[in-house]
């Protein structure tokens, strides 16, 4: 049986990872591309991730991406030009996430193998190598994959060194713990989540929660979790010290701290020592800033588009909405058959942490793509994939074998459907990719990645080379004063009324984001008059990501 779990595996690592690198090529640059190659390539120039860190970027998923692309760089003796050739090497630096895509492929089949048998590792691959939304975005260079995949590879480790040695009970997952927040400072809340997932049914077992007579309840359970909170803090303390360390330090000043120093008055009281620190605290940049930086923004919060509505703040039950939007039909039965057919099936450690996953994403403000919650997703997957395996132990091996076929052929459906843009994958009930545009923005449909796919419509159909209004980064066209139309930057292109727009697309074809149409009318203060404009327009087509209007014959 190990080697069919091998081939298995094999089997899907395969044909998803030759989805992914076909369907990158189809692909322009993802919003975040380009900022992760820039300073991706400049930190190896330098030594230094000072912009990384202060845009609250991890750096493990940059610095592997970016690695082969540097040494390349070394090999030739000239430094790459990151406009110029942006397009050159971006597909190397996308290949390389498919690293952290096996880590996840592996780990996803060995977490449902502990809690569901083998049968259930086998569902679990499929169940992941399938999910659109998921392979859309291990096309990209990217961090969301990487931080998923070691997640998974935080929970194995961690829960089957619980009763080992110290190696393996907190040293190793306190590496994978600083690893995991190497890739991606979310992983700071996700990893003690699977902890305590883990731990409460072993308490339980335990009676930690039933007090002996004459005991009070919270002393009792103080004493019971002694063992588990001491092993928590030392894995804690070992990924601390492992992600300060990764993250490394130019041992300078922090130009905001120097600044609000100065500018304090002579004659407050400690000001002389706050300056004295300000000039001589030089241990920036370090992980802290990210993890800084992460915590404000959430607290702070960001504008949602919702159903196409948009929302000044974030909402707090965008997630769980967003996953019955871009998650698959399949996925979605799967989950109600299990929770209202075999609801044992799914009273699992994993399931426990599934929960507490999506009771977590409430509090999550950071509202601009499903990617930010792939930990939440898989482990809803690998969930799924060990209640399923526990619902159908009365089978026969012969019957687990056919119906496993007929699962995977199910599950692979939409999934080849959708290619080459997972990225903008939204399920039938909600109307499908290419109804739903006005539902959703950002990283769930429209994030720059079109286009490639917009020159070759505009070539199919004989039209000039289209002026293009998008939410995007793509360094080539950013750089082409012909091509990129900031119609919402009152500073390039001043609009107060419809009529000024006019002026501006006038003699132009003209190509319109999906995320900029639809997903964001509070941007700035020319996005009302702007969008006025458009909703008495008629697009003359469209591709998967862009509306097309085509202006040349106006008067």
């Amino acid at each position: 049986m190990r080697r069919l779990d091998v081939a298995w595996l094999l089997l899907w690592g395969v044909l998803s990872s030759v989805w992914c690198l076909s369907a990158a090529r189809d692909l322009s640059a993802g919003f975040d591309e380009p900022y992760y190659l820039r300073w991706g390539l400049e930190s190896f120039r330098n030594g230094s991730n000072q912009q990384l860190m202060r845009a609250g970027t991890m750096p493990l998923p940059v610095d592997v991406e970016y690695l082969p692309i540097y040494l390349w760089e070394r090999h030739r003796g000239e430094p790459f030009d990151v406009d110029r050739d942006f397009h050159q090497i971006l597909p190397y630096a996308r290949a390389m996430n498919l690293l952290f895509w096996w880590i996840l492929l592996i780990y996803g089949m060995l977490v449902a193998r502990t809690f569901g048998g083998p049968w259930a590792g086998r569902f679990a691959v499929v169940l992941i190598a399938t999910e659109p939304s998921i392979l859309g975005h291990t096309c990209l260079a990217t961090t969301d994959i990487s931080v998923t995949g070691l997640v998974l590879a935080f929970a194995y480790h961690y829960y089957h060194g619980r009763d080992a040695s110290r190696v393996r009970r907190w040293l190793i997952p306190g590496i994978l713990y600083g690893v995991a927040t190497a890739a991606k400072a979310s992983a700071l809340t996700f990893v003690p989540l699977v902890m305590l997932a883990f731990e409460i049914p072993r308490l339980y077992v335990a009676g930690a929660f039933k007090p002996p007579p004459g005991v009070g309840r919270i002393r009792h359970l103080w004493r019971a979790s002694s063992q588990f909170r001491w092993d928590c803090a030392k894995v804690l303390l070992v990924g601390t010290v492992v992600v300060w360390t990764y993250c490394g330090c130019d041992w300078t000043t922090q130009g905001s701290f120097v600044k609000l120093a100065d500018n304090l008055p002579d004659d407050q009281f400690g000001t002389p020592a706050i300056r004295w620190l300000a000039h001589n605290l030089k241990v920036f940049p370090n992980a802290g800033e990210a993890f800084a930086y992460q915590i404000k923004h959430n607290m702070r919060g960001h504008p949602s588009n919702t159903l196409g509505v948009w929302y000044p703040r974030s909402i707090w039950y965008h997630f769980p909405l967003l996953l019955t939007i871009k998650l698959s039909l399949a996925t979605l039965v799967l989950a109600a058959g299990l929770l209202f057919g075999r609801p044992r099936s799914l009273a699992t450690p994993i399931g426990l942490a599934a929960l507490l996953f999506l009771l977590f994403s409430l509090n999550c403000r950071v509202q601009i793509g499903i990617r930010l919650v792939f930990p939440l997703v898989a482990i809803v997957l690998v969930a799924l994939a060990s209640g399923l395996g526990r619902a159908i132990e009365g089978l026969s091996e012969s019957k687990k074998g056919v119906f496993l076929v007929v699962f995977a052929a199910v599950f692979a459906f939409p999934a080849i459907r959708t290619w080459p843009d997972g990225i903008r994958y939204v399920n039938v009930l909600w109307g499908g990719p290419d109804e739903a545009y006005p539902l959703l923005a950002d990283a769930n449909y429209d994030w720059g990645q079109g286009l490639k796919d917009l020159d070759q419509w505009t070539a199919e159909h004989e039209l000039p080379t289209a002026k293009v209004w998008y939410y995007g980064m793509d360094p080539v066209i950013g750089k082409d004063p012909n091509r990129l139309l900031a119609l919402h930057d009152p500073l390039v292109y001043p609009t107060a009324t419809s009529a000024d727009v006019w002026k501006h697309v006038r003699g132009k074809v003209v190509a319109v984001g999906m995320s900029l149409r639809y997903g964001y009318p509070g941007l700035t203060s020319s996005m009302p008059a702007v969008l006025e404009f458009f909703d008495g327009q008629e697009p003359i087509g469209r591709t998967r990501t862009f509306l097309v209007y085509d202006f040349r014959n106006v008067p």
